[in-house]
């Protein structure tokens, strides 16, 4: 029971592009479309007649359904679908909930279409029953599959770079003994400081926190009213200092290993307390030089 909760809490991707969404929607819809049409589960067998059209209709709901379900709730519901805290249990709900809703609306239509037909429908909770045997059970599969898949390759690259480019950290940190001051969008605040000193900086609305090491190696805050995208550009003429994510710059010199999961890759340091995440539009090469 622990090892599958601890699995539901695994990191996953829920992929925004809508294109991604239509493709997934598709391949459902065509997968028990064929599914029914060709092994003719259930009760199926006895609609032969009209067993093509019946099952070319569920196929185009499902995905209908299925689309619909990928692409409306997460603009409703944006803190649940949040792309940095979605697991594979958050991913199996939503398709537990899809099927559920799914299998209702088609259950509905079932019942007026047999009618026209003359055949008897069947009750809810077994037609509910048997959309979960078709839909359910090869999707958890799929995610299962999936995420070890995904996982592992991320694990893999991110064991490669950390020991192809860890060597050359020390030649970084010595690059970087230079002091800079960043000013407020008012230009009445400055924070000057040494790149060298510079761990990493991350977005508060309009503000910025910098976190500064000190002399003890403890990191010191200091909260500017400035844009990520304005101290991005004023420390574009020091490589060492990469914006990784939407919410985050940071100094590769204190990044001492980098990892991934099915969700993406995080950078970890000994300074800071937690690991920062890294923008899936990175490159290959703009993640080689996260530790160059």
């Amino acid at each position: 029971m622990k090892s599958i909760l601890s699995w539901l809490k695994t990191p996953y991707f829920f992929n925004p592009s809508t294109k991604f969404k239509f493709k997934i929607s598709l391949i459902f819809g065509l997968f028990v479309f064929v599914f029914l049409y060709v092994f003719k589960p259930f009760t199926l067998s006895s609609y032969e007649v009209f067993l093509l059209e019946y099952t070319a209709i569920i196929g185009v709901f499902t995905f209908s359904g299925s689309f619909f379900m990928l692409y409306v709730p997460p603009l409703i519901f944006k803190s649940y679908f949040k792309e940095d805290s979605w697991n594979v249990g958050k991913n199996i709900f939503l398709i537990l909930i899809s099927i559920v809703l799914i299998g209702i609306l088609l259950w509905f239509f079932a019942g007026s279409y047999k009618e026209s037909k003359g055949v008897e429908n069947i009750s809810l909770p077994l037609f509910l029953l048997y959309s979960l045997l078709v839909g359910a059970i090869p999707t958890f599969f799929s995610v299962y599959i999936n995420e070890k898949i995904t996982r592992v390759k991320r694990e893999k690259r991110a064991q490669e770079i950390t020991s192809y480019k860890k060597e050359k950290l020390l030649e970084k940190k010595n690059k970087l003994k230079h002091s800079i001051t960043i000013y407020s969008e008012n230009k009445k605040e400055s924070i000057s400081f040494n790149i060298s000193d510079l761990v990493y900086v991350t977005s508060q609305g309009n503000y910025a926190s910098f976190f500064i090491k000190n002399k003890t190696d403890s990191l010191k805050e200091d909260i500017l009213r400035v844009t990520l995208s304005k101290i991005e550009i004023q420390l574009e003429n020091y490589p060492g200092i990469i914006r990784c994510h939407k919410s985050y710059i940071v100094n590769t010199s204190y990044i001492e290993d980098i990892f991934g999961n099915a969700r993406g890759y995080l950078l970890k340091s000994y300074l800071i307390p937690f690991n920062i995440p890294v923008s899936r539009s990175f490159s290959k090469q703009s993640l080689q030089s996260l530790l160059s």
